[in-house]
C-alpha cells in the first residue's frame, strides 16, 4: 500500500527503529503492527544488523508493499551499534525503538504523540506487557495520564533500574543520545541518562508495549564472561546515577554480582559486592570469605594522581598535585604507600591534599569498580605502565570501560616507541617539548617538590651531586672520576662529589676516596637534604649511549626536574642543554668528555655573585616554564 499525503500533510513524521537479527519467526508480526499504526505520517527504520536466516527477505516483503519502510544492512555489531545506525539515519522530529520480536498496540504512536502535544512533554510512555507463550502480565502499567518533571518522580515511574526499557516510549528526537556501542545492558546506561535530560515526562493509559520473552534474545542466551562483566559495569553505574543525583535505591540493588566462577560449567563461586564490600559464595550461598574494599578519598572537587609505577618516577607526583591544586582541585594521591614513609611529601603541605595508602592491586581493583562520576579527572604520571608504550590505547583497559575517556591523561617519559609505530598523540602528557620526528604533545614538567631551600654557594668547599650509581665500568662514571683525578693532580682539594645512590670507593684510588661522599640510596627527604646543601648536579650523558640519547629527543631525565625545583646549575654537555632550556647563562656547559674537567673547575671557581646570577636566570626560565605548564594542563583538561 501507499499511504495518501493527505493523511499525514499536518502531522510530524516520527522514526520508528527497528533493530532486526535472527527474528525470522517474529519480525512480520512486529511490521504488521507498525504498519497498521493510527497514526501514518512515519518512517520506520529496520536495520538488519547481519542476520542469517530469513529475516531479510521477509522486511523486503514488506518494503514492497509499504514506502514508509527503509531496510538498511550492515555487518554484526550488536544492538547498540545497530540502534545508532537507525539514529544516525532518523528524520523524524520524534524517534520510538521497537525491537523486531516485539509488538504494539495499533494506536501505540497516535496516543503518545497526543499526550506529549497536550501536555508539552518531551517524552511519553506507554504500559508494558510481558507476554509468554502461555502467560501474560503487566511488566509496567499506567492507569492514568500524569506528567512528571522531577527526576526522581521520572525514575520511579519508569520503575528504574529494574525496568530501564528504551522501546515503550516516544521520545523527542533532540533528547536522543547515542547507545554506547560494544557493551550488554546498554538500555541500563541509557535511559537513566535521558530521563534526566528531559523535561517533562508523560504517562499515557490505555496503550500496551508487547514484550515477548524470547530465549533466544541476545542478553538470555548463552552466558557469557562479558555479559556477566557488563552486567556489573551497569549496575554499578546505575548505583553511581543514584548516588550522584541524590536519588534513593533499595539495600538490595547495592548488593550485585561481581563474577561467577564455573567448574565444569557447573557456577561453583559467585563473587558479590554490596558497597565496599566483596564476598565469596560457594554454590552462590556459602561464604567463604568477605574482604573491604578500599576507596580513595574523594571529595565535592577531586583530581586524582595515580603513579602506577611502585619504585621509580614517583618524584613527579608533587608537582603534578601542585599544579591541580593550583587549578582549584582537591588532589587525592595514589602511590606506594612506602614512598610516603620515605618522605616524598615531606616538604609539601596543603590541606586540600590527600595521602591514600592502598596498594597497585586495591588500587586497580578500584578504578576497574568505579566509572569514576564523583571525580572530576585522574592523572596517571607513568602511563608506559598500563600499556607496552606503543598501544597506548591498552592504558584505558585498566579502567572501567564506563569511565568517561575525556577524565583520564596519561604522563609518558618516553615518545619514541608510540612515535615510531604513528600511535602518538598530542593529548598525550611529556615533561618537556618532543624533538623527535616533528612529534607533539603538551608538555607539563612537575618540578615542585614542597617549601625547598633556595641556597647559595658554599664558602669553602664546592659541592657536586650526582644522583645514580657509582659503579665499577660504568662509562659515564668513569667520566666523572676520570675529572676528580684530573683536579686532584692539578692540585685542586676544595671540592667533593656526593653520591645518592648505589656505590662502593672500593673501584676509586685512594688518594681519591676522601673527595666523594657515596650516601647511598637515600628517602627522599634526605635526598632533598642533600641536594638543598649542594652547589651542582652533575650528569654525564653520552651522545652514543642509546640510553642516554632520548634526554635529548624523546624524553627526559628526573634529574632535570630536581635542577629545575631546588635552582641547582647543572654541569650538562652542549648536545644535551638547548632543548632543556640550559645555556651558560643558568648551568655550565661542557663541548665533550676532555673538557668535563674544565667544566668542575668553573664550578670551582665561580664566585659567590656569579652563582647566584645562574640561579637567577635559572629561577626566572622555572617560573615562566610553570607558568606555561599551568596553563597547558589547564586546556587540557578543559578540552
Amino acid at each position: 500500500m501507499t499511504v495518501e499525503n493527505n493523511l499525514t500533510q499536518n502531522l510530524p513524521l516520527i522514526s520508528i527503529i527497528v533493530p532486526a537479527y535472527n527474528v525470522e519467526n517474529y519480525v512480520a508480526a512486529c511490521l504488521k503492527t507498525l504498519i497498521e499504526q493510527t497514526y501514518k505520517n512515519l518512517e520506520i527504520i529496520v536495520i538488519n544488523d547481519g542476520s542469517t536466516d530469513n529475516t531479510l527477505s521477509i522486511v523486503n516483503e514488506f518494503v514492497s508493499k509499504d514506502n514508509r519502510i527503509k531496510v538498511i544492512t550492515q555487518a554484526n555489531g550488536g544492538l547498540s551499534k545497530t540502534r545508532n545506525t537507525g539514529i544516525n539515519s532518523a528524520k523524524g522530529e520524534y524517534i520510538a525503538f521497537i525491537d523486531s520480536d516485539d509488538w504494539v498496540d495499533n494506536n501505540f504512536i497516535e496516543k503518545l504523540y497526543n499526550a506529549i502535544k497536550e501536555t508539552g512533554s518531551d517524552i511519553a510512555c506507554a504500559s508494558i506487557i510481558r507476554y509468554r507463550e502461555k502467560s501474560q502480565k503487566y511488566r509496567v502499567h499506567y492507569t492514568e495520564q500524569k506528567v512528571y518533571t522531577d527526576l526522581s518522580d521520572k525514575i520511579n515511574a519508569c520503575r528504574v533500574p529494574k525496568c530501564c526499557y528504551v522501546w515503550n516510549k516516544l521520545y523527542k528526537k533532540s533528547l536522543i543520545q547515542k547507545f554506547k556501542e560494544g557493551v550488554y545492558f546498554e538500555d541500563m546506561l541509557w535511559t537513566p541518562e535521558v530521563l534526566k535530560t528531559s523535561g517533562k515526562m508523560v504517562t499515557v493509559p490505555g496503550i500496551n508495549y508487547y514484550y515477548r520473552v524470547n530465549k533466544n534474545s541476545i542478553v538470555k542466551k548463552c552466558p557469557s564472561a562479558q555479559k556477566q562483566q557488563d552486567s556489573y559495569y551497569a549496575k554499578k553505574y546505575i548505583i553511581n546515577f543514584f548516588e550522584k543525583n541524590g536519588l534513593k535505591l533499595s539495600e538490595k540493588d547495592y548488593n550485585i554480582t561481581k563474577s561467577i566462577k564455573y567448574l565444569c560449567n557447573i557456577p561453583f563461586l559467585k563473587i558479590k559486592e554490596n558497597k565496599n564490600t566483596e564476598k565469596g559464595l560457594l554454590f552462590g550461598v556459602l561464604p567463604v570469605y568477605k574482604k573491604n574494599l578500599k576507596t580513595p578519598v574523594i571529595k565535592d572537587n577531586t583530581f586524582l594522581v595515580w603513579e602506577p609505577c611502585s619504585k621509580s618516577h614517583s618524584e613527579v607526583v608533587p608537582g603534578y598535585a601542585k599544579y591541580l591544586l593550583d587549578l582549584g582541585y582537591h588532589v587525592s594521591v595514589l602511590v606506594n604507600p612506602m614512598h610516603y614513609k620515605d618522605g616524598l611529601f615531606s616538604r609539601f603541605k596543603d590541606e586540600n591534599i590527600s595521602y591514600n595508602k592502598m596498594s597497585r592491586k586495591e588500587i586497580k581493583e578500584f578504578f576497574k569498580r568505579d566509572s569514576l562520576e564523583q571525580v572530576k579527572g585522574v592523572i596517571v604520571t607513568t602511563g608506559g605502565k598500563l600499556c607496552d608504550k606503543i598501544r597506548i590505547e591498552d592504558c584505558y583497559k585498566t579502567f572501567n570501560p564506563l569511565t568517561d575517556r575525556k577524565k583520564l591523561f596519561f604522563v609518558f617519559h618516553d615518545a619514541q616507541p608510540a612515535v615510531d609505530e604513528g600511535t602518538w598523540r598530542e593529548d598525550l602528557i611529556t615533561l618537556r617539548k618532543l624533538d623527535y620526528k616533528g612529534a607533539k604533545s603538551t608538555v607539563v614538567n612537575p618540578h615542585y617538590f614542597g617549601d625547598v631551600k633556595i641556597t647559595p654557594k658554599n664558602d669553602k668547599i664546592t659541592n657536586f651531586i650526582t644522583i645514580g650509581a657509582i659503579q665499577a665500568k660504568k662509562k659515564n662514571n668513569e667520566l666523572i672520576v676520570g675529572s676528580v683525578k684530573k683536579l686532584y693532580d692539578e692540585g685542586y682539594r676544595n671540592f667533593k662529589v656526593t653520591v645518592v645512590g648505589k656505590g662502593s670507593l672500593k673501584h676509586l684510588p685512594k688518594e681519591l676516596r676522601p673527595y666523594f661522599d657515596i650516601k647511598g640510596r637515600l628517602p627522599f627527604d634526605k635526598m632533598y637534604d642533600e641536594i638543598e646543601k649542594a652547589d651542582f648536579l652533575l650528569t654525564s650523558y653520552e651522545d652514543t649511549n642509546p640510553n642516554h640519547v632520548f634526554y635529548r629527543t624523546s624524553g627526559t631525565s628526573g634529574n632535570f626536574q630536581l635542577v629545575y625545583g631546588f635552582c641547582k646549575p647543572c654541569i650538562i654537555k652542549e648536545s644535551f642543554a638547548p632543548v632543556n632550556n640550559f645555556d651558560n647563562t643558568n648551568s655550565i656547559i661542557y663541548i665533550d668528555d676532555n673538557s668535563y674537567a674544565d667544566a668542575l673547575k668553573c664550578g670551582i671557581e665561580m664566585s659567590k655573585e656569579e652563582y647566584e646570577n645562574r640561579q637567577k636566570n635559572l629561577y626566572n626560565y622555572t617560573k615562566s616554564l610553570y607558568t606555561e605548564s599551568l596553563n597547558n594542563l589547564r586546556r587540557l583538561i578543559n578540552a
